[in-house]
């Protein structure tokens, strides 16, 4: 009975750090979530790409609100250019960031309360980013006067085009003093606000000053990982300080036109502002310049506090952990119960039961998306119900874990499922040391959990009547960590988060396996798989969709003027028109009829050759009020220098809120003909004969292009 409490101790344990990271119901300070959201209602009323007129509206309304609270207020125009390694067409952008001052009274830097005010083509963009230009409304209202350092409110354009404003602002404005930039975004519309990422020497004032901490340095370690990126890469790579927030849950709303102010988690929103204006307040009376930090710094939440420490710390730590998994092991043979080939051999086994749960995270969301296609249109991963796939990706991960463990039980192993409980700690271990080499900033989730468990399996051992309660103790780190990380990671979808929540889960059950008295029996092991099944089933009865959930439909369409031929294009192949049509590979092709659009204009305004090199001048000119015109060159990638910008070597590039009179475009390539494909989009599907969104879908990120390829033979 008193391992049955264990583990209800423990899990009762994970509830309580999942509910320690709730956004809050209340407001902490005196930023006011109600009034944040009557400007998200303004802002997100439409969808508002850059380069729309609906964008021009938003921009307006918020300079005239920043102006109205008393900053001086200015647009910036520039032009940004994708930050990033690509290989595809290049984004590049005119774009209008919005900038708006306060002096502070005795100044040692600047404060930049940063998030971006565009939103994708066919979304109202009330989470991403109408949520974070709202807080950073609120919160310039309700600073403190007087504060000692300047506040900056920063609205970038451009940003879903390609973090273009924040390049443009970044390389337009070399500041002189310390710059703290407090960045905001969301990859979904409700959950927790974390607060992912930390440059220079802000955590401790984040974990002083913020009323709802949740952090972890793990985050950034993997954002490389992850298909998304935010303005604060710009403000790093400019040597900015700074703290990067997001909330990422309901990814099923994100990029739709659902992610609207109705589906909006005002709890977030308020979580967002409280912290956002509390260490605001605290940097504006600090010495900016005292914050510099030698060294990234791992921080991690657990219930009620932010825990930080030097990263040189990191790896003593994971070292000490492995050192007291290798004791374990020493005292646990010593006593008889298991030999150094069979903790290997429960290593070994350790590694293919985390191994498999990765592999069936992996799987889950293509499991899914066979049972039922329409999901495989819903590109983050996430259904618009996903609780009841993600208790069946926990239930069928423990049966991996159960089954796995019980391989190696023998009797004479006692209450301990001997190898594969020492082979679990071990491997939790060698995964801290793994990362704090490898991953800085995120072994602190293994080694921890390791160390603790290390120290109560000791203990249990050397005081047996208390040996439970050791266990349980021992295995805290672990609940709040281990089993954090897993639950948390699924706020990402499915598609991501199930590939980090499986393994970590497994950790956790591997760990705990001290507490079990037996093996499990036939009838559990058969009982798991046959449960996660049964809430796959009941999952996909539940979220069925309906007007409120809509199927989500992602198609573009493009039409060759040249010839009349056009095309639709959906995810999912990789036909032969997809490059040609779209300028992309990866999509399935059909044919569509033939619509009104036109090409943009290319005019030669000077052409030379010399030494085997041709150079080529060249405007750009939009056909109407497009958003979008770009140029690729087939077979090479050229110099090309457009609007000023030097791009270096690209295959091309898409120019974003191009001015009526075009955009000016250097070529520099090899002597001879080029085969140039211009082309220009735009986000409205209405004029394509014939087309309508099918019944009970919404369409995601709406395209129309059309393009033109053209013969450029030398200048005689």
């Amino acid at each position: 009975m008193s391992r049955v409490l264990s583990l209800i101790a423990l899990a009762v344990l994970v509830a309580v750090t999942m509910f320690d990271l709730a956004p809050p119901r209340s407001a902490a300070t005196a930023f006011s979530a109600a009034r944040a959201f009557e400007d998200v209602r303004v802002i997100a009323k439409a969808p508002h790409p850059t380069g729309s007129a609906a964008n021009d509206r938003v921009r307006e309304h918020l300079v005239a609100l920043l102006r109205e609270i008393g900053f001086d207020t200015r647009v910036q125009e520039g032009v940004g250019v994708l930050p990033l390694n690509y290989t595809g067409s290049t984004p590049v952008a005119r774009v209008r960031n919005i900038v708006a001052t306060r002096p502070g009274s005795a100044s040692t830097g600047r404060i930049v309360l940063a998030a971006h005010y565009d939103s994708v083509p066919g979304a109202p963009g009330a989470a991403d980013d109408g949520a974070g230009t709202a807080a950073v409304l609120e919160v310039a209202r309700t600073l403190p006067p007087n504060l000692r350092n300047d506040v900056v409110v920063l609205l970038t354009d451009a940003e879903e085009a390609g973090l273009l404003g924040a390049e443009a602002f970044a390389r337009q404005n070399r500041f002189d003093g310390p710059v703290v930039v407090l960045n905001h975004e969301a990859r979904g519309v409700r959950g927790t606000v974390q607060m992912f990422r930390s440059s220079g020497g802000l955590i401790d004032v984040y974990g002083t000053a913020a009323p709802h901490p949740a952090a972890d340095s793990a985050f950034a370690s993997l954002m490389g990982l992850l298909p998304n990126n935010t303005d604060f890469h710009v403000f790093d790579q400019a040597r900015w300080m700074g703290l990067d927030s997001a909330f990422v849950g309901g990814g099923a709303y994100y990029h739709t036109p659902l992610d609207d102010p109705a589906h909006l988690d005002r709890g977030s929103l308020q979580q967002m502002g409280d912290n956002a204006l509390a260490v605001a307040a605290a940097l504006g009376s600090k010495d900016l310049g005292a914050l510099e930090s030698a060294g990234a710094p791992v921080f991690f939440t657990v219930p009620g506090a932010l825990v930080r420490y030097p990263g040189w710390l990191e790896l003593p730590v994971a070292a000490l952990a492995l050192v007291m998994a290798l004791a374990v092991v020493f005292v646990v043979r010593r006593r008889g119960l298991v030999s150094w080939p069979r903790a290997l051999a429960g290593l070994g086994v350790s590694v293919v039961t985390v191994a498999l749960a990765g592999a069936w995270g992996y799987a889950l969301w293509p499991l899914l998306g066979a049972l039922r296609p329409d999901y495989t249109m819903m590109f983050t991963g996430d259904p618009y119900r996903p609780w009841l796939y993600w208790a069946a990706l926990l239930v069928f991960t423990a049966a991996i874990v159960l089954v796995c463990a019980s391989l190696l039980r023998r009797r004479s192993d006692g209450p301990v499922l001997g190898g594969t409980a020492c082979g679990g700690l071990l491997l939790v271990a060698s995964l801290g040391m793994v990362s704090a080499l490898l991953l800085p900033g995120g072994s602190h989730v293994f080694a921890w959990p390791a160390l603790f468990a290390a120290l109560g399996w000791l203990v249990s051992l050397m005081v047996p009547r208390g040996g439970i309660v050791a266990l349980t103790a021992g295995l805290a780190p672990a609940a709040v960590m281990l089993g954090g990380t897993a639950l948390t990671s699924l706020d990402i979808g499915l598609g991501i988060g199930g590939m980090l929540s499986a393994p970590h889960f497994a950790l956790l059950l591997l760990l705990a396996l001290p507490v079990v008295e037996r093996p499990p029996g036939r009838t559990v092991l058969v009982a798991l798989p046959v449960a996660a099944v049964a809430l796959i089933a009941a999952g996909l009865f539940a979220d069925r969709f309906d007007p409120a959930h809509p199927r989500q439909e992602r198609v573009s369409y493009a039409i060759d003027t040249g010839t009349g031929e056009a095309r639709w294009g959906r995810p999912g192949g990789d036909d032969a028109d997809s490059v040609r049509f779209f300028g992309e590979e990866g999509l399935s092709t059909s044919r569509a009829p033939a619509a009104p659009l036109r090409a943009p204009g290319l005019t030669v305004l000077k052409d030379t050759t010399s030494g085997g090199v041709r150079t080529m001048a060249l405007r750009l000119t939009p056909s109407g009020a497009a958003p979008v015109v770009g140029l690729d060159v087939d077979g090479q990638r050229p110099k090309i220098t457009v609007a000023g910008r030097e791009l270096g070597e690209r295959a091309g590039f898409s120019f974003h809120a191009p001015p009526a009179e075009g955009v000016e475009v250097t070529l520099t390539l090899r002597a001879g003909e080029a085969k140039i494909r211009i082309y220009q989009q735009e986000y409205d599907m209405s004029v394509i004969p014939g087309y309508r969104v099918p019944e009970g879908s919404v369409q995601l990120r709406p395209r129309t292009t059309a393009f033109l390829t053209k013969i450029v033979a030398p200048a005689r």
